[in-house]
C-alpha cells in the first residue's frame, strides 16, 4: 500500500511538470484559442503563434518596460493589430488574456458595441476571425511590474465590421 501512494505522488509531480514545461507561446495561444472556439456557431478558426510577431511585441514591450517609459500603457502604432496589459506584479500570460477575454460582459454582437462606459475592443482583437496569427511577450518593468503585448495579423477592430 505504501508503494501505491508513492507512485501516485510521482505521478501528480510529473503531472505539474508538465503543466510548468508549457512553452510560453502555449500559454498565451492556449486562452485565446479558448475564447475563439467558445462562440457557438462562428466556426473561428484557431490563432497560429508567429515569430515576427512575437519578436515585434517583444520589441514593444522592451520599450514600455524602459526606465524611460516606465510600462505606459501606450500602444506601438505599428502596422499589426495589438494588445496590451500592464499589473503591478510578476503576471502570467493567462493573467493578460483572462483580462482581455474578460471584456466578453461588455460586448453587444446584435449591435457591435461596448456597454457604455466600459472596453471590449481587446475582446474583440482576440476572438476577430479575419484574424489568423499572433505573437506575445512581455517585459519587466522598473517598478518590478509586468507589460504584456500581443500583436495580431491581419489586424481586426476594423470599424464598421463585426468581428465574426
Amino acid at each position: 500500500m505504501v508503494g501505491f501512494g508513492v507512485l501516485v505522488s510521482m505521478i501528480t509531480l510529473s503531472n505539474l511538470h508538465v503543466v510548468r514545461a508549457q512553452s510560453i507561446s502555449q500559454q498565451f495561444l492556449d486562452p485565446q484559442n479558448a475564447a475563439r472556439s467558445s462562440i457557438s456557431g462562428a466556426n473561428i478558426p484557431n490563432l497560429v503563434w508567429d515569430s515576427t510577431l512575437e519578436s515585434y511585441a517583444q520589441s514593444w514591450a522592451n520599450n514600455q518596460a524602459s526606465t524611460a517609459n516606465n510600462c505606459a500603457l501606450t500602444h506601438s502604432g505599428g502596422p499589426y493589430g495589438e494588445n496590451i496589459f500592464w499589473a503591478s506584479f510578476s503576471s502570467t500570460p493567462s493573467d493578460a488574456v483572462n483580462a482581455w477575454v474578460a471584456e466578453k460582459q461588455y460586448y453587444d454582437y446584435a449591435t457591435n458595441t461596448c456597454a457604455t462606459g466600459q472596453v471590449c475592443g481587446h475582446y474583440t482583437q482576440v476572438i476577430w476571425k479575419g484574424t489568423s496569427n499572433v505573437g506575445c511577450a512581455s517585459a519587466t518593468c522598473p517598478s518590478g511590474g509586468t507589460f504584456t503585448v500581443c500583436s495580431y495579423s491581419p489586424a481586426g477592430n476594423i470599424v464598421g465590421q463585426k468581428p465574426y
